[in-house]
């Protein structure tokens, strides 16, 4: 795709692809969405592999006509293969990823809608719009869609297929996460696999609030393990979203931000049986990147499947509606510690 070609999506497309309403405020609506293809995530070289990621592709989004169109913070892929995040603005984004040869090349159908309250209603301010973290999970039988919210300090429940027409549910919590202010909320939300240790919980992170040694305060809510924990933060990191891998290991992706770093990304890798109530866990840094590399302000991660059944991890970044920051949408491999060492081996 050449720099800065349009997306114009017809309506009809994205009622088929999303599921989207045939009004304003009734679903998903279709949006101009220009796109600029990243190959290489290194700036100064053609390398592909860092650390435990091998690069697949990314993409810069932007749209001048839909000033809706910014902020994106959670992100997760739904059953049918389509992307989702949410802003701390108050609003849905979807789209369909187009894959090539394994590299994210392109994107289709990509369409916008207010979240809702419980009343069916969009959310009325950045007070109880600041969504930060998205994962689709299965409750009671229906495929939903959960989204924890910053300033809210809450987790709300949307039912599918519609996600984003469906009013909210709230979800109960621990009483130390509704009690957080301002931006000490939960800023990650991640839910482990029901085979695992956690048999299906949710775990909450925050993002500024500490504990007394200073790491990052953490619950799992739910399963057989329910009760706070914390992760050590390290390097000034401060953690953005979480995920469980299919093993029900945890990712979590880190920020920092600030003199003399600039921007930095990492993501750590911590083992199941690590996460327990009243412990500190801390993990193996699969991948770090300095601003000297395609990053911004990296907020949202989701895993999906490559086409050889590889773990694909894909993020994406929050612009704050600055014009000196960018919406990136990059995809990466998941180099599995094993395949590490045989790619690095010398030859015999």
């Amino acid at each position: 795709m050449n720099r800065g070609a349009t997306l114009r999506i017809a309506a009809l497309l994205v009622a088929t692809l999303v599921g989207g309403g045939a009004q304003a405020g009734a679903g998903l609506q279709p949006i101009t969405l220009d796109t600029s293809p990243i190959e290489r995530f290194d700036r100064t070289s053609d390398a592909t592999r860092f650390g435990q990621l091998e690069f697949r592709g990314g993409l810069q989004l932007w749209s001048l006509a839909e000033r809706q169109f910014s902020a994106l913070s959670g992100l997760d892929f739904a059953g049918d293969g389509t992307l989702y995040a949410v802003t701390d603005k108050g609003w849905w984004f979807a789209a369909r990823p187009v894959m090539k040869d394994g590299r994210l090349v392109g994107i289709e159908a990509p369409a916008m809608a207010p979240i809702l309250n419980s009343a069916g209603e969009p959310v009325a301010s950045k007070r109880w719009g600041d969504a930060e973290g998205l994962r689709f999970a299965e409750r009671k039988g229906v495929s939903t869609a959960l989204v924890v919210f910053e300033r809210a300090n809450g987790v709300r429940a949307f039912a599918g297929p519609d996600y984003v027409t469906s009013p909210s549910v709230d979800v109960p919590v621990p009483a130390a996460v509704r009690g957080m202010t301002g931006r000490d909320g939960v800023e990650a939300l991640a839910v482990a696999p029901l085979d695992g240790p956690l048999r299906g919980a949710m775990v909450l992170v925050a993002e500024v609030l500490r504990d007394g040694k200073g790491d990052s305060r953490a619950w799992i809510v739910g399963g057989p393990r329910a009760g706070g924990f914390a992760i050590h933060r390290s390097d000034l990191y401060d953690v953005t979203d979480a995920v469980f891998l299919p093993d029900g290991d945890l990712l979590i992706l880190e920020r920092r931000i600030g003199l003399p770093f600039g921007i930095s990304a990492r993501i750590r890798r911590i083992v199941a049986a690590d996460i327990a109530p009243g412990r500190t866990v801390d993990g193996e840094v699969l991948f770090e990147a300095p601003l000297g590399y395609q990053i911004d302000n990296m907020e949202g991660m989701a895993l999906s499947s490559g086409p050889g059944g590889e773990t694909l991890i894909t993020l994406v970044s929050d612009n704050n509606q600055s014009p000196i920051q960018r919406t990136l949408l990059l995809t990466f491999a998941l180099v599995e510690e094993r395949d590490a060492t045989a790619l690095d081996a010398p030859a015999e």
